[in-house]
């Protein structure tokens, strides 16, 4: 599970920082990045719980 939060977080910043580059918002990749590991932090707690 570890590895897989990795990879997804890092795609959707890579993604995120490209789309936002397009939209003029350079730090999107950030914050999604962000987000999605947050997200799986949640799920990671949620499920020891």
């Amino acid at each position: 599970m570890i590895i897989l939060g990795i990879l997804a977080t890092l795609v959707i910043g890579v993604l995120g920082t490209a789309i936002g580059y397009e939209m003029n918002a350079p730090s999107l990749g950030s914050v999604l990045a962000i987000a999605t590991m947050g997200g799986f932090i949640m799920a990671e707690i949620r499920r020891n719980k």
